[in-house]
């Protein structure tokens, strides 16, 4: 009978395994996910305060792969709103063609990532 009961385990224990790595794998994913769009957002909000009405196209499109790689980080975590961040890249890349609607349109506005974030680390 025991070994039977072993046939059956040790599968199932392989299978536990694997989706304890995976668990874990998942959270240190979304760590730096987190990590990466805490730091686009804040160094984002600096250049912002900083410059004021003089713009340094070097800083923003710092800025811009900033976001792109919290982007891809973003997606690695499976985090739904990952196209956010490759639209706040795009609006980086070329801010003069985006108007005010356009931004809030693409859900993009400091407001609407502060609070996606803040969820999501309450979550996590």
């Amino acid at each position: 009978m025991s070994g039977i009961v072993e046939i059956f385990l040790s599968p199932l224990q392989g299978l536990l395994n694997t989706l304890q790595n995976e668990r874990h794998h998942q959270n240190a994913n979304t760590d730096r996910a987190l990590i990466a769009i805490k730091e686009a957002l804040i160094s984002t909000k600096r250049y912002i305060e900083l410059s004021g009405e003089d713009r340094d196209r070097g800083t923003e499109f710092d800025i811009a792969m900033m976001w792109n790689r919290a982007a891809i980080k973003a997606r690695r975590a499976n985090m739904d709103f990952a196209d956010v961040f490759d639209e706040k890249a795009k609006y980086w890349e070329d801010k003069e063609v985006w108007e005010a609607d356009k931004v809030a349109a693409k859900g993009i506005k400091f407001s609407d990532i502060e609070k996606q974030l803040d969820d999501l680390i309450k979550r996590s």
